[in-house]
């Protein structure tokens, strides 16, 4: 029993800590056919030694109105190595008029996103 438990902790770990920090896509919602492209926003920015490097992406942007409901949003990381970052919302999204994204990188690496948000 105690080695079926000492062999578990360290895949716990990794799905915990780890796998998260690793390059991810995201999809948020449901972006049908009849869905419109409201905003589409490439990030770009080099790495930082020995630190995170973090985005954020407001729609609308500030100041400006939007009376659509966003249905759907795609956060592609444009790293195929893993060692892209991973998109969080913060507030907003699917069912929205508004949302507001956080995009961090792995620790001393950069990040390159595609961030599309759809809606009707």
């Amino acid at each position: 029993m105690l080695q079926t438990v000492v062999a578990i902790v360290p895949l716990v770990f990794f799905i915990w800590f780890v796998a998260p920090a690793l390059s991810v896509s995201s999809t948020w919602g449901n972006i049908s056919n009849s869905a419109q492209l409201l905003h589409a926003e490439n990030v770009a920015q080099g790495s930082s030694p020995e630190k995170y490097v973090e985005d954020e992406i407001k729609y609308p942007t500030n100041g400006i109105g939007n009376g659509r409901i966003i249905t759907g949003i795609r956060a592609f990381d444009q790293v195929t190595n893993n060692t892209g970052g991973h998109a969080t919302i913060y507030s907003g999204g699917p069912g929205f008029n508004f949302v507001h994204i956080k995009l961090q990188s792995q620790y001393n690496y950069g990040l390159i996103f595609r961030v599309e948000i759809y809606g009707k």
